[in-house]
């Protein structure tokens, strides 16, 4: 199974985006007065998103929906908007951990993806992150933060560290093709029940007609899990997808 365009698909999309371009993120290195003001996608629109996420978990599972893993914070407009989801809802099953090295993309991006990327883009450090969430009245220290650059810490023993066993929703929002198919390595063995994938950047600078970054890693993935099935969901945004996974 895999959502793969075949060349017609890929021909028609690209005549579209020729008059409706993808619009691209508004910022990604340099000067910037407030950091927290960069939201990326409408706060709003992701508390609303994750609201309709989590009823859906809850109608396949229970109150029993599973963690929160977030892989690319930048200045927690994503994770905070889940957090204060979960709060509204009162869903106290669901764990929240955020994973990033917070120095923004790794060494190395700019030979990805054709090229659409640089090392360092969106870097947002630590301290300045917690304090875009203290301003959004959200409590950094009720999530778990796992520091560190992916090869080093998606492991067995991170999952083990942490008693990773129910996933409930993922969000991948780290770019390039090799971060997020070390992202999807690390969750395959783990999902065992039905988990919604949110894929950030799958549009983004048309990588997916390139046939590249989180378009690529993901078709990857489920070809490497037959086991797995995927079904499309509405998304938040134009550039991204997000999908239903049930194991067969």
């Amino acid at each position: 199974m895999s959502f793969r365009y075949n060349p017609i698909q890929r021909e028609a999309k690209r005549a579209y985006r020729s008059m409706f371009p993808v619009p691209r993120s508004p910022w990604t290195a340099g000067h910037v007065e407030n950091i927290c003001t960069v939201n990326l996608v409408p706060p709003q629109e992701l508390v609303e998103f994750f609201t309709t996420c989590v009823q859906k978990l809850q109608q396949l599972k229970g109150e029993q929906i599973g963690d929160y893993l977030e892989f690319g914070i930048f200045n927690g407009n994503s994770i905070g908007s889940m957090y204060l989801a979960q709060k509204a809802m009162a869903i106290s099953s669901m764990r929240l951990f955020g994973f990033d090295a917070f120095e923004g993309l790794p060494a190395g991006s700019e030979n990805e993806d054709d090229g659409v990327w640089k090392k360092g883009f969106y870097t947002c450090s630590y301290e300045q992150m917690r304090e875009c969430l203290s301003k959004r009245d959200v409590n950094p220290d009720e999530i778990t933060w796992v520091k560190g650059w992916y090869d080093q810490t998606l492991t067995q023993e991170t999952a083990r560290t942490h008693s990773i066993r129910n996933l409930g929703i993922i969000f991948i929002d780290c770019d390039t093709y090799s971060s997020s198919k070390t992202v999807l390595d690390f969750i395959a063995p783990l999902i065992t029940a039905p988990v919604i994938i949110c894929l950030d950047d799958w549009k983004l600078n048309d990588l997916d007609i390139k046939g590249m970054g989180e378009y690529k890693s993901f078709n990857e993935f489920l070809e490497a899990n037959p086991h797995l099935s995927a079904t499309s969901l509405p998304s938040y945004n134009r550039k991204s997808r997000t999908f239903l996974i049930l194991p067969k």
